[in-house]
């Protein structure tokens, strides 16, 4: 299968997810309807450093909070996860998935405010988070938007020609 690429307008900042890693993501927001969820996206970054590549992405642990409008990520055995995948693969935390169904994919406020803090806290070590929104039926990848918030920068929007 192949993967699926988001990228900015002037190919800056990039994000590619293996099919069936995004037909994953889109199953548990089917699955949690009519309720938010969401989870961590992890990989590694293009030789170019160009292009978050995600190579896993996780359930919402087991901590997290949820509503038919509001997600709010939990932490619980998420550092555990993250120590294992770079122990075997070096493979680290690049972003977050979530669901906003019934609505566009678009972050909210809420949103906004934690990729900022995430790209500014020298302990994530992330200073380029990215965001993947699915909204809509998360019936199909178009139900999928892609977003980076890189540190000084401020929101970019990432496209897909695919979609």
């Amino acid at each position: 299968m192949a993967d699926v690429e988001f990228w900015s307008e002037d190919r800056a900042f990039g994000l590619q997810i293996p099919t069936e890693r995004l037909s994953r993501v889109l199953e548990l927001s089917r699955t949690a309807a009519p309720e938010e969820t969401g989870g961590v996206l992890a990989g590694y970054y293009t030789d170019a450093h160009n292009c978050a590549v995600v190579t896993e992405a996780s359930d919402a642990p087991p901590d997290s909070r949820s509503g038919r409008t509001f997600f709010v990520r939990g932490t619980t055995e998420l550092q555990r996860w993250l120590n294992k995948l770079w122990r075997r693969e070096r493979r680290f935390y690049l972003g977050d998935w979530h669901s906003h169904l019934g609505n566009e994919p678009s972050p909210s406020p809420t949103d906004l405010t934690q990729l900022k803090e995430i790209a500014n806290d020298e302990l994530c070590k992330c200073p380029e988070p990215v965001l993947l929104l699915v909204g809509g039926r998360a019936a199909n990848a178009r139900d999928v938007r892609a977003y980076v918030f890189p540190k000084n920068k401020g929101l970019i929007e990432l496209y897909s020609a695919e979609l």
